[in-house]
């Protein structure tokens, strides 16, 4: 999948663009567990706009333990998905 306007805040683990396929900003937070993996989680545009600071970094910190599930989109980890998280996978990924 392709975020697009992308931006990569690599010391905090996660990167934010528009994800066209869903019409909607994205947050994708990288899981750094025994096996790296990405969960994508929906923003606005004031939090894509506030790239880089402090209330940004707190919300993709607090992804990393699951805290936002009212935002959550989808994990690359199948687990972590229900039949409608799997769904918005494959729209995503343009299938």
């Amino acid at each position: 999948m392709v975020l697009e306007n992308e931006k990569v805040r690599s010391e905090k683990l996660y990167c934010v663009g528009y994800l066209k396929t869903l019409g909607k900003y994205i947050l994708s937070q990288t899981i750094p567990a025994s096996a790296w993996y990405n969960r994508y989680y929906e923003i606005t545009k004031e939090q894509y706009d506030s790239f880089g600071s402090e209330s940004l970094d707190e919300f993709a910190n607090e992804c990393l333990y699951f805290k936002h599930e009212d935002k959550f989109l989808f994990s690359d980890l199948i687990a972590e998905n229900n039949d409608y998280n799997k769904s918005l996978r494959l729209k995503a990924n343009g299938n």
